[in-house]
């Protein structure tokens, strides 16, 4: 019950935030991309010798494009595209719904079935289709690749090793605790801060609490299921899909499917966090363990104990 209780309560801090863009979870989001980038050289290096060359770069993103083009005929459609995606969606759903037993057994069926990506294969497909074919040719997607191993290879030493995951530096090239970071604390301050003092009470946070908590309790039983969850996060692949529908037009109709996917896109993060906290798959979450949780999540950013979190501490946990 007190693991239950302690993974209930973890849920509830992501649900609390899930709509702040929380610096706190992008500065712990740095350590991850250290340790995302050692497991990519890892897992690219070919030779072992601690270093990915762009030939061995090269050679993975060929072995890629090999499992896209699934008719072998030299060239990757979209709807090669789409099903290896709906590869990768069905392997992860097949991981969420598998026992506690059996999650391993189904977490290297997810890797086997890889790879998933294919540079150039996204948003970019028109631009990576350098002759307008509506395909990727083997050519195009390398070109791709040559200039994403450029971009990575910081120090430009022509290898990518442990010294090009620059210290401090988020996925854009700025420091969490930068611009970038002050921006986003702010933005959330000024989101949570209802009353415009500049800080953020308790009550204020309670209030963030259960706003958070209603939007996800749809049925209004008090309690947070794994379906309610779910759902949130088959309304932000609805928003996707709407928002890229009209996404090239102008006018209300894309402002309104924008705005619908931003507001989707914070139960997601919300939905992730549930996810990963609900091990034993039949766990709910409570109004008093949301509130508990947002009161412990309070007292871990008032770092100075003066009751109330400012700019320079939302961001923040104080470490006892």
């Amino acid at each position: 019950m007190a693991k239950k209780n302690l993974l209930l309560g973890a849920v509830a801090a992501g649900l609390l935030l899930s709509g702040a863009a929380a610096p706190a979870f992008a500065a712990k989001g740095e350590g991850k991309h250290h340790k995302h980038h050692a497991a990519m050289i890892e897992r690219l290096d070919a030779d072992k010798n601690g270093k990915v060359s762009l030939d061995e770069f090269k050679t993975r993103i060929s072995a890629a494009f090999q499992a896209f083009d699934a008719d072998g005929n030299g060239a990757v459609t979209k709807d090669e595209i789409k099903a290896r995606h709906e590869t990768l969606k069905n392997a992860r759903k097949a991981v969420r719904d598998a026992a506690e037993a059996d999650k391993d057994k189904a977490r290297e069926a997810l890797r086997a079935a890889g790879p998933y990506h294919l540079p150039g294969a996204g948003k970019m497909f028109d631009r990576t289709d350098t002759d307008k074919s509506g395909t990727l040719s083997k050519a195009e997607v390398l070109s791709v690749a040559e200039t994403i191993f450029a971009r990575r290879d910081s120090n430009k030493d022509g290898v990518l090793d442990t010294a090009d995951a620059r210290p401090g530096k988020g996925h854009h090239g700025k420091g969490h605790k930068g611009k970038g970071g002050e921006d986003r604390a702010e933005r959330m301050l000024k989101r949570l801060d209802t009353d415009k003092d500049g800080k953020l009470s308790p009550a204020e946070m309670l209030a963030r609490a259960t706003q958070t908590f209603e939007r996800f309790d749809a049925d209004k039983n008090g309690e947070v299921t794994k379906a309610e969850v779910d759902a949130k996060r088959d309304a932000f692949q609805d928003a996707r899909k709407a928002y890229r529908a009209v996404k090239a037009t102008e006018g209300e109709a894309r402002d309104a499917a924008r705005a619908a996917l931003r507001d989707a896109r914070m139960d997601r993060r919300g939905a992730r966090l549930f996810e990963r906290a609900d091990a034993d798959g039949n766990g709910t979450l409570t109004r008093a363990e949301l509130e508990t949780a947002a009161a412990t999540m309070f007292k871990q950013r008032d770092r100075n104990g003066d009751g109330f979190i400012t700019l320079d501490e939302i961001g923040k946990r104080h470490k006892k």
